[in-house]
């Protein structure tokens, strides 16, 4: 078990960046507490403020307002080489004519540690990224794969108290990147570094994070661990955003009793409580939704995609609206079949004209919709 990675405590407080004379705040109002040892994911989409929190916390950026401090100490003016902080970004950022084992040690070098420490500490690394027999090649005589591998052991090679990854993996394949979000988990299982990771890919966020931060227009909209954020977002647009498959957004109507109408009263649903507000958006994340033949119904399966094990299937009403549903393999159904649609209401949510979750509990069994 490696015992010497230092461990810092990150706190973000009421930071606030403007690019020039630009109205639009890069990052506003931003508080954020990172606790030491974590691995915290930042997702958002294109835009969201994500890369220049990054650049904050690296010292790449200034601050307009607003204090950083790692631990006990107040960085906010401290340049980037004194923070003790190291950077993965897309690019591999190795040095085209030295050697995988020269550019992992090379900032080791500068700082004139000794040629035994050095060479310890690379194959160290080198061996828990699996690179180990890749040392003497330089970077283009291995893969992408191996060359982003390569970079992050130039980056923990240092043994630095802060972690960032900026989006590091968006270079590689779906499978490899599969296998690189893998191989970190267990990187930081054994290093314990302080990790922020950047990315705009919710399933990466979701499943290698101790927490995820969703950023959206420079701000904070919720940090929580992954299964609290699926569970409970707090908006419509967090809801959709952090879903894998398309989010199911229907707006009802409540005819009372409990009964739900929907799509214009082409689907209608019996609720397991009656004391519900006479309009509101109903949330369904598809894989909480199951599909069952019906002969005589008028919903219908309109498509169907096949993901390994599972299926989703896109269910269309009498007047061209729709509903996502995900279901094993087991359970396969076909184009075109007529089905009734069941809805799994413990993990339904509700959301009002603000697009902000209401607080309602619609908990209670599985309703069919007729």
């Amino acid at each position: 078990m490696h015992t010497e990675t230092p461990q810092v405590r990150v706190v973000v407080d009421a930071v606030t960046k403007r690019y020039g004379k630009s109205p639009r705040k890069a990052l506003d109002n931003v508080s954020l507490d990172i606790e030491a040892g974590e691995m915290l994911a930042i997702l958002g989409p294109s835009g969201s403020g994500k890369t220049t929190l990054l650049s904050v916390l690296a010292g790449l950026e200034t601050t307009d307002s607003g204090r950083l401090r790692f631990g006990e100490d107040d960085v906010t003016d401290v340049p980037a080489e004194r923070r003790n902080v190291a950077v993965v970004f897309q690019s591999s950022m190795l040095y085209p004519h030295l050697s995988l084992r020269r550019s992992i040690g090379f900032a080791l070098r500068l700082q004139k540690v000794a040629e035994a420490e050095i060479t310890a500490r690379i194959d160290e690394v080198a061996g828990w990224l699996r690179i180990a027999h890749l040392l003497d090649r330089k970077p283009h005589e291995v893969s992408g794969g191996e060359r982003q591998r390569a970079a992050i052991a130039k980056a923990l090679v240092s043994r630095p108290a802060l972690l960032l990854m900026d989006e590091p993996f968006s270079a590689v394949d779906a499978q490899l990147r599969r296998q690189l979000r893998t191989e970190l988990v267990k990187l930081h299982k054994e290093f314990g570094t302080t990790t922020v990771f950047i990315t705009h890919d919710q399933e990466e966020a979701m499943g290698i994070a101790d927490r995820v931060a969703v950023m959206r227009d420079g701000r904070l909209v919720q940090v929580s661990e992954p299964l609290e954020l699926y569970r409970r977002p707090t908006s419509a647009w967090l809801a959709d955003f952090v879903s894998v498959q398309p989010f199911n957004l229907v707006g009802v109507r409540h005819r009372g009793g409990g009964i739900l109408e929907a799509f214009g009263g082409d689907v209608v649903l019996s609720a397991p409580r009656s004391g519900l507000p006479e309009e509101f958006d109903l949330g369904i994340a598809p894989e909480h939704v199951t599909l069952r033949p019906a002969d005589g119904s008028e919903l219908r399966i309109y498509t169907r995609e096949v993901f390994g094990g599972q299926l989703k299937y896109t269910v269309r009403t009498p007047h061209g609206d729709e509903i996502v549903a995900v279901s094993g393999e087991e359970n396969a159904l076909a184009v075109d079949t007529p089905v009734e649609v069941a809805v799994d209401w413990r993990r339904a949510l509700a959301f009002g004209a603000d697009g902000a979750r209401l607080d309602i509990d619609l908990d209670g069994e599985i309703a069919r919709v007729p």
